[in-house]
């Protein structure tokens, strides 16, 4: 109850109207009689004194009302007493104005009226039943009657004319309540959709209030969802669980009452008595209808779902009138509804471009591939309505197309046709013609015979994956039912693949970076950089488990002989033979470095020193037997290398001290003829036998160092570290 007396559309609450009312009926009382000063004929004498303090007492009563109005109103818990007090004082104002022969007696006419107004036809009756008790009572207590006054017929017209009124307000209260109680239904409605326009909160009041216009006890609202072909019940609803209207679902096609209400656009009313030859699909396990209200709703020339009212057999049933205030309500709650559907249209836009925003900040800091490709199907899940989608990547070594990310299909389609390559770049749509494809039905789409392949979808939108002119591949969703994609999806799908092009180009040229960082340009293998990384890695988990690694040093012999005889680009291409054959003859886990110059080394997990002298051995006879350009006129007619290898923990306990034992053991082996392998030795290798001790081992070589990096060439110059 707002205080100042006034609504939110700024009008005066029922409060003042009757407080105003009751003080003008008072007033109107009062200057009536004064015409009997004028000789006005009111028809019995007044009794003024008595009358002034009745209306004293009566604008005291109006006082009282106004200040406890919850209590003592029309509308109040008090309001039966309230009226009997009104129509009371009426009656002792006609009393005390000549009894039966007042006219003022036409003033019954009128509280029928007020009390059909505020309690509808009963009121009317009401207020009727104290008029004709009030007017009794002043027949008994009225003794002063006229000569030749006919009493019986002036009583029996009196009554008439109470009874009478009484029947013609009820007729008019019946027509003026229907259409307030309308236009109120309306004005509720509305207000809640203007103050939240949210699809719940229209949802919330129209079926409360539909309940509580018809008595219902059941009040539901179904949408009707064109993908699916069906009829959904719709939260909140009244009178039924969460669950119970979670799972009520109807075939918009299949016969049935509602359907068929809805189907032909045509509202429909199951009766008590026909409920026992209409078969009603039951709300729940445990409701049986016994009678129904149902109606059609259309808003812009499309049927949009159905309202539905309900009872058990404890409740009043439903009627013709019922049906036909329904019927008259339904365009308006269409309107209502159809507003918050796109409102809630509105709402996921402004959030998928809000998630797009958000979406263009995360990937633009992602700058590996796996992590890229996993944050874009997770929008792709959270922005579309698809039950599957994959990123196609082009191989362009190959002109095919190869899944790295996916979700929604089954192991088996994934094993036999995402996990090679499956698609040439040529027979692709999207690459052919540079542009998004959108097919609603792919059964009968035939410009993409690849999307014939899971027989499970049924519309597929596809879009390129681009950054400016180059396509790095295809953004692929799919869904299970027809029609599933528009305009709209094409337009953010689009969106979001620039995104992730954009993205993937970044990465790439991220990647390579990073690559080109820690390779060795000329031989493609690991640099000393990252060397030290590796190695500090793979010495951690050998202590950690217990388990033994080992480190060879590798040299090529008289290097500089060759460099000098034949050139460097002779000694590169040597280079790059010598690397392939240390990957072709090394294990998985095993990684290859170009330490400097002419020098190699190789990491060896999980291997003894006995074992990975063996592999060091192996090797050295590859390389030995292997024909290299020129290799004749080497000193022993062959190119030749010669190795150190180290172990740990039997010759050190950390990564510099184990390439600091496999380099002594490397000097030791160029030291007794070359083309060998030596194990380190404690006895045979010492740091004083080593004329670089302390050698160059962890500290990256600059330009100054002789032999690496190598800018040009092989970059020996000079023969490196070492000169063969």
């Amino acid at each position: 109850m707002y205080e100042n007396g006034y609504g939110a559309a700024g009008m005066y609450y029922p409060r003042r109207r009757e407080f105003l009312f009751r003080v003008v009926f008072a007033l109107t009382l009062l200057a009536i009689v004064q015409l009997d000063h004028f000789n006005v004929n009111l028809g019995g004498e007044i009794a003024f004194t008595s009358l002034y303090i009745l209306a004293g007492a009566y604008l005291a009563f109006s006082v009282l009302t106004y200040f406890f109005y919850e209590t003592l109103s029309l509308k109040g818990s008090l309001a039966w007493a309230v009226a009997m007090v009104d129509v009371f004082s009426l009656c002792a104002a006609v009393y005390l104005c000549g009894g039966i022969e007042s006219y003022l007696f036409l003033f019954f006419g009128i509280l029928p009226l007020i009390g059909g107004i505020y309690g509808g036809y009963k009121g009317a009756i009401y207020a009727c039943v104290l008029c004709l008790i009030g007017f009794t009572a002043i027949v008994i207590f009225d003794t002063q009657q006229p000569s030749a006054y006919n009493y019986s017929q002036a009583i029996a017209v009196r009554y008439a004319y109470i009874a009478g009124s009484t029947l013609l307000n009820i007729f008019i209260v019946d027509l003026v309540l229907k259409d307030r109680n309308r236009l109120k239904i309306f004005y509720e409605i509305s207000q809640s959709s203007s103050k939240s326009p949210a699809l719940y909160n229209v949802l919330k009041e129209i079926t409360q209030r539909m309940a509580e216009i018809l008595k219902a006890e059941v009040a539901l609202v179904f949408l009707h969802n064109e993908e699916a072909g069906t009829l959904e019940a719709q939260q909140p609803s009244l009178g039924l669980d969460f669950m119970s209207t979670a799972r009520l679902r109807l075939d918009a096609v299949a016969p049935g009452v509602l359907s068929n209400s809805f189907r032909n656009a045509k509202p429909v009313l199951v009766s008590r008595r026909l409920s026992k030859e209409v078969e009603i699909l039951p709300f729940a396990p445990d409701y049986n209808v016994f009678d129904m209200v149902a109606c059609p709703l259309v808003a812009r020339g499309k049927s949009i779902g159905l309202i539905v009212l309900a009872n058990k057999l404890n409740r009043r049933g439903f009627r013709r009138h019922n049906l036909t205030l329904t019927r008259l309500l339904a365009p308006h709650i269409s309107v209502f509804l159809d507003n918050a559907l796109l409102y809630r249209g509105s709402e996921e836009k402004v959030a998928q471009l809000t998630s797009l925003i958000r979406v263009v900040d995360a990937i633009n800091t992602v700058s590996n591939l796996d992590q890229l490709y996993n944050l874009a199907l997770d929008v792709i899940r959270g922005l579309f309505a698809v039950e599957k989608a994959l990123i196609n990547i082009i191989n362009y070594q190959n002109g095919l197309m190869e899944t790295v990310r996916s979700f929604g299909y089954s192991e088996e389609y994934v094993s036999r046709h995402l996990t090679q390559p499956f698609e040439s770049v040529n027979e692709c749509y999207v690459l052919r013609h540079d542009d998004t494809f959108v097919s609603m039905d792919v059964a009968t789409d035939v410009r993409c015979p690849n999307m014939l392949v899971d027989p499970e979808t049924r519309s597929v939108l596809c879009v390129p994956i681009r950054s400016g002119k180059k396509i790095y591949g295809i953004l692929h969703m799919a869904s299970r039912y027809q029609n599933a994609f528009d305009e709209e999806d094409a337009t953010l799908a689009n969106a979001i693949g620039e995104q992730i092009g954009m993205a993937v180009e970044s990465a790439q040229l991220f990647e390579e970076i990073s690559r080109l960082a820690i390779t060795d340009e000329l031989t493609g293998l690991y640099n000393i950089r990252h060397l030290k990384r590796v190695l500090g890695e793979e010495v951690k988990r050998s202590i950690r488990y217990s388990r033994p690694l080992s480190f060879i040093m590798l040299d090529i012999d008289w290097f500089k002989i060759y460099n000098d005889q034949h050139g460097h680009p002779r000694g590169d291409e040597v280079l790059r033979i010598l690397s392939g054959l240390l990957q072709q003859n090394t294990r998985d886990v095993d990684t290859v470095f170009r330490y400097g110059g002419e020098e190699f080394s190789v990491i060896i997990p999980e291997v003894g020193k006995q074992e990975a002298h063996a592999m060091a051995e192996r090797i050295r006879r590859v390389i030995q037997e292997h024909v290299f350009p020129y290799e004749d006129d080497q000193p022993g007619g062959n190119l030749t290398v010669s190795m150190g290898v180290a172990n740990l923990p039997d010759d050190a306990e950390e990564g510099d001290d184990l390439v600091e034992k496999a380099d002594e053991a490397l000097y030791r082996a160029k030291q007794t003829g070359r083309n060998r392998v030596c194990t380190y030795s404690p006895g045979e290798d010492t740091p004083g036998l080593h004329p670089g001790h302390p050698s160059l081992l962890w500290e990256e070589r600059d330009a100054d160092s002789p032999g690496y990096p190598p800018e040009s060439g092989n970059g020996l110059g000079d023969g490196g570290r070492r000169t063969g």
